[in-house]
């Protein structure tokens, strides 16, 4: 009787109905914990604080949902694609190919224009991925190989990173050192439609072709013999994972622990085919950063706590209990 009960206890809990709701009590929640203290200021009756409102908080608060909700998806479809749990955008160097891309771009620029920002985060991005699909293919779909040299590249985008910083001044300089932190303290709405097209076309695109992210989860041999040309559809999920991860850093600069905590723990919820895994990971994501929005912002008094600071202090911890819980089952 009681194995009855707890399985029926269990089903109810793990239920996409019973996830979905959560979620979405928990994005509401962060939101608005983000909208009253996600930021330095206080909001009262004033027009001064309706000015914070409005003009810095709103933005902040539909920049991490964005962000949180494409970095998730993004580290979900690498994790996925390539079969291995520490492939997400930060790791694997795409983030860092897409902040060398907008580096080089602020450095020589005298103006800067936001869809300028975007391609250049967009051929950053490329440039690394085409990389790792010829370490990819020429090393026998050795995927522990491409993610040490994904971690490999990061390394070396940073170095040049560090080095086109030195010969920056101003507002250059006060703009790429705050971006790289991880920041989504002043982000313009002009770059949040265009983080939001991305993100709403990826994710129909995503889902609509979810059937065979589920058929190359099995393997190569699986997905040859149901007919699927998997070297397309390979190359399609990691173009679309690529473009939210640069989409994102052109908005908000590195933000690490998001794309690759954020799809384990979802995996943890909810337990299916990718259909059902892809507005887990959307809405987990979105939530997620939003709470370390809210939470950046709390810290905030006289100085703006980067949000990136934050996801970094808890996404850290959190990867370590994963990795010893995941080690720990297997004995």
């Amino acid at each position: 009787m009681f194995n009855i009960n707890k399985n029926r206890t269990e089903r109810i809990f793990s239920s996409p109905f019973f996830v979905y709701s959560g979620l979405i009590v928990f994005i509401l929640i962060a939101s608005y914990l983000s909208l009253k203290f996600g930021g330095a200021g206080s909001i009262d009756d004033s027009a001064t604080g309706s000015l914070i409102l409005w003009e810095i908080r709103y933005p902040r608060l539909i920049a991490s949902l964005l962000i949180g909700a494409a970095l998730s998806l993004s580290g979900y479809i690498f994790q996925t694609v390539l079969k291995n749990p520490l492939a997400d955008p930060y790791v694997l160097g795409i983030s860092s190919g897409a902040a060398l891309g907008i580096a080089l771009y602020i450095t020589f620029s005298t103006y800067i224009f936001t869809l300028a920002t975007q391609a250049s985060a967009f051929v950053g991005a490329i440039f690394t991925l085409l990389i790792l699909l010829v370490m990819f293919r020429f090393l026998l779909h050795n995927t522990v190989v491409v993610v040490l040299t994904g971690v490999g590249i990061s390394f070396f985008f940073a170095s040049i990173i560090t080095l086109l910083l030195s010969y920056m001044e101003g507002n250059k300089l006060v703009y790429m050192s705050s971006w790289l932190i991880g920041n989504i303290s002043q982000p313009e709405m002009k770059d949040l439609y265009v983080l939001g097209f991305v993100l709403l076309i990826s994710t129909l695109l995503i889902y609509v072709f979810s059937n065979a992210l589920d058929v190359i989860q099995f393997g190569e041999d699986f997905a040859v013999s149901s007919g699927l040309n998997t070297k397309s559809f390979t190359a399609l999920f990691l173009i679309l994972a690529s473009i939210l991860a640069a989409s994102s850093v052109a908005v908000c600069g590195t933000l690490g622990f998001v794309g690759l905590v954020i799809p384990h723990i979802s995996r943890l919820i909810f337990k299916g085919r990718a259909s059902g895994m892809i507005p887990i990971v959307l809405l987990f994501g979105a939530g997620f950063l939003t709470l370390c929005n809210a939470i950046a912002g709390m810290l905030s008094f006289n100085v703006e706590v980067p949000v990136g600071a934050v996801t970094s202090f808890i996404g850290a911890p959190v990867l370590i209990y994963l990795i010893f819980r995941k080690y720990k089952a297997r004995g």
